[in-house]
Parts: C-alpha cells; structure tokens; sequence
C-alpha cells in the first residue's frame, strides 16, 4: 500500500472521528440537576442563547431507512435518467443555501466551545434584534437587553430574535466560501462544508433514548447492506456507490489518495503534465448516524455526572466530568471506521461503513452499561433534550404590552 494511500485514509479516520467528537460536544444542553439548582435560587431554568433541537423517537427511528432508501432510490434513478447537469446544479443550489443559512450557526458554536464561553461570549454582546411586530431593527449593546417574548393585548405571542455580530461575520464568510465552491467546485471547499453540515446534522438531531438509538443502527445497518450488495441484484450496480460518486457535492468528506504521485509528476514534469487526482471518499450519512448516538452518550455521561456533583457552573459548555459512555462509543466509531478502511482496501471494493459502525458504536454502549451495572438505567433514560421546549406562557403573561 503506498504512502499516499495511509495518508488518504488516516485523513479520513482523523477527519470523520474529529467531527464526530466536536459535534457531539456541540449538542450538548444544559443539564436538568443544573436547572433546577438555579429554579431554586430564583434564576430562570433556559439559557439566554439555547436552541432547541429536532427530537427523534423510536417512531422516527423505524421509519429513517424507509425514507432514506426512497431519497437514494430517487437520487439513482434521477441521474440515470435525467440530465447529471441540471440535477447537481438543483441539489448544490439547495445546499448552498442551507450551508449559507447553518453554518454561521455552527462555527459560533464551535469557537465558544475553543475559546469558552466567556471569553467569545462577550463578543455576542452586541447585534441586531428583530422584532415580529412592526418595528425598526434596534442595535443591541449590553445596556440595551434583548427583550423578552411579549404577548399582544389580544393574546398573541410575539418572539424576539437577536443575530449576534459573529453570527453576520461568519454569514458573509459562509456565503463567500460557499460562492467560491459553486464557481470552482474545489474539493477542498467541499470538505469544509460537508464538515460544518455534519456538525450541524449532530447538534440539531438528538436521540430520546438508547433504544431509539438501537433502532436507528440497526435499521440503518440493513439499509447500508442492502444498497451497497445487494441492489446490484437488480440495479446492475451500486446504488449507494453509483449516487456517491456520481453526486458532485458536499455529502462526503473526499480526500485524494494519489497526492504524493502527483506532487512527484509535478516536480519532474511540470504542471502541465499532473494526473488526475484519485479520491478516497466517506458519505456524511457515516458520520451524522453514529455521530448522533455517540452523542446520546455524551448526554448520558453529562447526567450521571450533574446528578452526582450538581452546580451552577455545570452547564452545557462545562466538559470536566467523566465520560465513561462517550469514551466508549467513540473509541468503538474510530475502530469501527478503521475496519471499515482496512476491508475495503482488502478487497478493492466500496463498503457498507455502518455494517461496522453500528455493532462498533452499539456494543460499545451496551458493553459499558454492563461493566457499570447501569443497564437498567441506561435503558430507560429519557433524554430531556429531546422532549417539546417549555411554554413561555408564564413568562409572557408578566410581559404584557398594551
């Protein structure tokens, strides 16, 4: 195996874990123990800036590889029969705009979880508020606060929203990479926003519990099966490989695997005469799947923790406390991934990532759970971050406009 091949494929391991790992800190909330520490010293229970996110329940769950096969299914069919052309231009106008609209979002959050929460945060002190009613946009500064949400005289529930001067910083970077891309079409870029998409993708999908998170691998597992083996039974190919390589867009992390042969051709013959780069690939669906578990576990680790050692400091950027589930989870995707790398290569063919990644992630969880006796309650554990936000009701009625 040549050198640039190792050097393809710990990129990806590093790339893909590293995702992983900061975006399961990224979905991280403040815990309930801390929440009711500061109910009982009169402080309110939500944080200023949280934000809620998308709840999957085991329904959801059953149903992913059903939708998931329709969407591929689709995708396949499309670029069999359609123009190539005209479909990557629909579906990258669509992810340009997504990335434009969450990835400001995500590298916010990234650099208060690099630089903590203090520190960037007082760059967040000032922005824009919008208002829902009529009104001018007001500039925001630390002696001006954002106002509360505040209910009309005829019972109508009005929100106010603050964009923070990091986020509209990082919006006109986002839209300048992500324009560079569309013209360019740079691998590199691709990378970047197939990343904070991934990231993304963690934060904002979050597990109820471990037995939705079972459902979620397992169904998943047969589905990455099925599209890689056996669709060649009637498709004549690769569904799942036809759509990857096929789709020109930020959905894989791709990393050539050719480098160092092309940077050798350069230097003896010049640009003019370079090969083509050669690329290693890995679908964002094998990273985001069990990116969201390993998450589950973070959260479990992070409420084991509260509960023991509860303080007002324990919040969802506080990372000090044991993390026996996330530890292990991580370590069984990373391996995982890497048996992944180490089949394919074997048998120089495209494979099913989750066919390793679920039991990896999946034993890893169960296997912990029985080394720490805790079983019974890992089972029958609700994540709070999944359940419907609290009503502002309470609060509205005290903020009454007439």
């Amino acid at each position: 195996m040549s050198v640039s091949l190792y050097l393809a494929y710990g990129t990806l391991l590093v790339t893909a874990s590293s995702v992983v790992y900061l975006g399961s800190l990224a979905s991280l909330h403040t815990p309930e123990a801390t929440k009711a520490l500061r109910k009982k010293h009169g402080q309110s229970e939500l944080d200023e800036d949280e934000e809620y996110t998308e709840g999957m329940s085991s329904d959801h769950a059953w149903l992913f590889p059903v939708f998931g096969s329709a969407v591929l299914l689709s995708l396949y069919l499309a670029f069999k029969y359609l123009e190539k052309d005209m479909i990557l231009m629909v579906i990258n106008a669509y992810f340009a705009l997504a990335g434009c609209l969450a990835i400001p979002n995500v590298l916010v959050h990234l650099c208060r979880i690099m630089m903590g929460p203090h520190v960037f945060g007082s760059w967040q002190k000032k922005g824009i508020v919008f208002c829902t009613q009529p009104c001018l946009l007001k500039s925001y500064s630390p002696a001006t606060p954002a106002p509360k949400p505040t209910s009309h005289k005829k019972g109508m529930l009005y929100f106010y929203e603050k964009v923070s001067v990091p986020t509209l910083v990082f919006f006109g970077l986002v839209c300048g990479i992500i324009a560079i891309y569309l013209m360019t079409k740079n691998w590199i870029l691709a990378n970047v926003i197939a990343i904070c998409l991934a990231i993304q993708g963690i934060m904002l999908i979050t597990l109820d519990s471990f037995a939705t998170g079972f459902i979620l691998l397992g169904g998943l597992f047969l589905y990455d099966i099925f599209w890689v083996f056996g669709s060649s039974k009637f498709a004549g190919q690769s569904v799942m490989v036809s759509v990857a390589t096929n789709f020109d867009g930020p959905i894989k992390i791709v990393v050539p695997r050719n480098v160092l042969e092309v940077l050798e051709t350069i230097q003896t013959l010049g640009w003019k005469f370079r090969p083509a780069l050669q690329f290693s690939l890995l679908g964002l669906g094998d990273i985001v799947v069990p990116g969201v578990f390993v998450a589950l576990a973070l959260s479990f680790d992070q409420k084991l923790a509260s509960e023991k050692r509860p303080s007002l400091t324990f919040t969802r950027f506080f990372y000090d406390f044991p993390k026996p589930y996330f530890t292990a989870c991580m370590s069984g995707y990373v391996l995982g991934l890497a048996m992944t790398m180490g089949v394919m290569h074997v048998f120089k063919a495209g494979q099913p990532a989750l066919l390793y990644l679920s039991p990896a992630c999946s034993f890893a969880a169960l296997l912990t759970a029985y080394a720490r006796n805790e079983i019974k309650d890992m089972w029958s554990w609700v994540n709070p971050a999944s359940q419907e936000p609290k009503s502002y009701d309470t609060q509205a009625s005290s903020d009454k406009t007439e």
